[in-house]
């Protein structure tokens, strides 16, 4: 990517061809530049967000370099993004070829370092979270079977898995996840509250490679069954700035709830389709727990988007990260945690939290009844693992 000024910076793409140009448009348009669009193969780009599009040769004909410097005199480009290694080498060459006397900036870094930035954080990630002894440390106890730690290519894998997924877990608590997932007995796990599925593809991905057993994600993904969640939520609770956004960016007079909610559903599903050991269930907490009850008695769930995935009728870990209000917390746990087996694990999400004290309070209450021999914070979840 390259700086640019608001409102003052004219960027040609091209190739426009490649897949990751899109996000660097989105980039840039949210910062206030004019984005053309080129390309030598496309005959448009009616599915691209540029502000003009125009054909280029191939950089191999002897006619490129005077359409190109056309193009730059025409638009006033001022900064050119090239994701091709070919087309991104041929124009680092025209600007330092000071008899060509061309004038703009090519955007760094080069394709091959930019690709490899999209995987290096993943496996610095990967490389601190493999340092970590985290399992080492907790006392576990004579019968606590641990699974071997995961290879640092599918532990950087899992991490930029993650991130691609919207969502507000956070690394910390990814590594967290992946160290106790080690030691989570076998059984179903169940997530109350996934939005587009960023927590539940983390945890039905680590529970598939260690063999722990199936998800269930518990969401209603319908804000209109959603309740309010305290008065220091009141700006999440407030859907109208959002709904009249929608209603802008799409020209119409309203949009539909059920729009908006099946387009969070379907991001959940796209998120999580690639597990086989993960479903769910489209209802709010309370209601839902009688379903899986009568799931995990037939031993299976099936979910029309993903399947079947079998359930041995037991949880051993129980997240939940559903109405942050203190008697909706309170009522997650009463509805879910019985079914939770000795060595299992009950996660409190946003323990700590900015807007509000609900899962503190309740997780707190909880905390009271002894049943616990593990209970430690990180990132901004209470872990704590039943006696």
């Amino acid at each position: 990517m390259c700086s640019m000024k608001l409102n003052d910076t004219q960027v040609l793409v091209f190739p426009l061809d490649p897949e990751v140009c899109r996000g660097f448009i989105q980039t840039a348009k949210a910062l206030g530049a004019n984005v053309l669009g080129a390309s030598s193969a496309m005959k448009n780009a009616a599915d691209y967000s540029v502000d003009n599009f125009v054909t280029l040769p191939f950089i191999t004909e002897a006619v490129f370099e005077s359409s190109f410097r056309r193009v730059l005199e025409t638009y006033a480009i001022s900064h050119v993004y090239a994701p091709h290694i070919g087309v991104w080498l041929y124009l680092k060459e025209l600007l330092d070829d000071s008899s060509k006397e061309f004038s703009f900036v090519l955007c760094e870094p080069n394709p091959f370092t930019a690709d490899w930035n999209e995987f290096e954080p993943s496996f610095k990630w990967a490389r601190k979270l493999l340092s970590e002894e985290i399992v080492e440390y907790l006392d576990l106890g004579t019968n606590c079977s641990v699974s071997n730690r995961l290879s640092i290519g599918k532990c950087a894998g899992l991490h930029k898995q993650f991130v691609q997924v919207p969502g507000q877990c956070d690394d910390n608590k990814l590594s967290m996840l992946t160290h106790i997932m080690r030691v989570v007995p076998d059984g179903d796990l169940v997530e109350i509250g996934s939005y587009f599925g960023r927590s539940a593809f983390a945890l039905g991905w680590l529970a598939q490679e260690h063999s722990v057993g199936s998800l269930v994600c518990v969401d209603p993904w319908n804000k209109q069954k959603i309740e309010s969640q305290g008065e220091k939520a009141a700006i999440l609770n407030n859907r109208s700035i959002l709904d009249r956004e929608l209603e802008d960016k799409n020209k119409e007079p309203s949009i539909k709830n059920s729009d908006f909610d099946d387009k969070i559903f379907n991001g959940f599903v796209a998120s999580v389709s690639m597990l086989k050991n993960t479903g769910y269930l489209r209802d709010i907490s309370s209601s839902a727990v009688a379903t899986y009850e009568k799931a995990a008695y037939k031993k299976a769930l099936d979910c029309e988007q993903l399947g079947k995935i079998p359930l041995v009728g037991h949880i051993s870990l129980l997240h939940i990260d559903g109405n942050h209000g203190y008697e909706f917390v309170k009522q997650d746990i009463e509805c879910w945690s019985s079914w939770v087996i000795s060595g299992g694990w009950i996660l409190l999400d946003d323990y700590v939290w900015a807007f509000g004290d609900g899962p503190k309070i309740a997780g707190d209450e909880f905390l009271e009844k002894g049943e616990f021999d593990i209970a430690f914070t990180a990132s901004d979840t209470l872990f704590l693992r039943k006696k």
